[in-house]
Formats: structure tokens, sequence, C-alpha cells
């Protein structure tokens, strides 16, 4: 292998779907599959109108424990809209990534700068 790409097979880009999220007062966020997220890790919503609780959308939370394809945050969304699934349309569905991560406007489906392909560690 070249040592230049040597050890890049353990870096993903860290983008998660989002499929449901609790209004709690450490709220709940399930993902489609499992992320490659840890506890302590900060990470930012981008949950779009259709979805409900767009309260959330561009906040910064840090997960406080991490099981499967569940994440606990630390976030307090008891005073925010339902998170629900629109019926139908053509929406931007709801995801989450690092903290310092940037989505590249209007992508779909959603991508992140290459950068940020080294933001988060796969475990082994």
């Amino acid at each position: 292998m070249d040592p230049g790409v040597q050890g890049r097979e353990s870096f993903v880009p860290a983008l998660a779907y989002i499929t449901d999220i609790t209004q709690a007062l450490n709220a709940s966020v399930t993902f489609s599959e499992v992320p490659a997220y840890s506890a302590g890790e900060l990470l930012s919503f981008r949950v779009s109108k259709p979805y409900g609780m767009y309260e959330i959308n561009n906040k910064v939370s840090t997960i406080l424990s991490i099981s499967s394809n569940i994440a606990v945050m630390d976030i307090n969304t008891l005073g925010y809209s339902a998170f629900i699934y629109p019926v139908s349309g053509n929406n931007t569905p709801p995801i989450t990534v690092p903290a310092g991560s940037g989505i590249i406007p209007a992508s779909v489906p959603a991508t992140i700068n290459i950068m940020d392909t080294f933001d988060t560690l796969r475990p082994s």
C-alpha cells in the first residue's frame, strides 16, 4: 500500500441520517445506521422545516452517550416542536455532522467538504 494513503480506509465522512429526535431534557437522536460517533463529540444538526423540530437546525450539542444507532445529546428539546417525517415531497433529509463540518449547499444526497472526512475515526 502506498504510504501516503495508509490508514485512510479507517476514516469516513461523518455524516449521519436522523430518523427521530425526542422532545426531552437530553434529546435522544436515532440514526438510520450506526454512526461513527463517540461520546464527547460535538455534533451539528441540519433539519429542514418539513421534518418539524426546526429549532434544532444548526445547533451544536455534545454526545453524552451513544449505543448502537441512538445518541443521547446535551441539548434540551422540551420546548421544540415535534420531529416528524413529512408524508411526501422532495425534502432534504435531516442529518448530523461533526460541529466543525461544512455541508455543501443544495447537494442531494447531502455531502460534506473533503476535509471533514478526517473529523471522525470509525471504531474498529
